[in-house]
């Protein structure tokens, strides 16, 4: 595996230790993922993928838009890459107020979890295209606990 730039790993380790994308780190994280874009330091394959881990989740249409450039752009090389921009896909559908595509996306209503509302024609073979479950499991695995990371 590519070592990943420096200031990457701390940002990715910091997202993983927050688990709370839309925190005040939010915007340093973003604003530092992006400086290292724009610098060409989020070259490798898999510096793309920790980035768009780290920005997937945001409620800035502008992170979530970085999180999916970066990880189609690993699509060849990532396998993780597949869930990683099917995951940005439905964030931009859930932030444009859409149902989401593949099932990737949970809400907290009345203290239950659930899926955000997914499109109905979207089939689990188009999902497992993307490594997303099929929508049956999904659906468990909300009624069964914390959402997914």
């Amino acid at each position: 595996m590519t070592a990943l730039d420096p200031e990457l790993e701390r940002l990715v380790a910091e997202h993983d230790a927050a688990r709370d994308p839309t925190g005040a780190g939010a915007a340093a994280r973003r604003a530092a993922v992006g400086a290292l874009h724009a610098a060409g330091r989020v070259a490798a394959p898999a510096a793309k993928v920790a980035a768009a881990r780290v920005l997937v989740h945001g409620e800035v249409r502008a992170e979530v838009e970085l999180a999916q450039a970066l990880a189609l752009a690993a699509l060849p090389q990532q396998r993780a890459a597949r869930r990683l921009a099917a995951t940005a896909y439905d964030r931009l559908r859930l932030l444009a107020g859409r149902p989401q595509k593949f099932g990737t996306q949970f809400v907290v209503r009345d203290g239950v979890l659930e899926l955000w509302p997914v499109d109905p024609l979207t089939t689990d073979s188009e999902r497992a295209k993307w490594d997303v479950e099929p929508l049956a499991e999904l659906r468990r695995r909300a009624a069964a606990g914390p959402p997914p990371r």
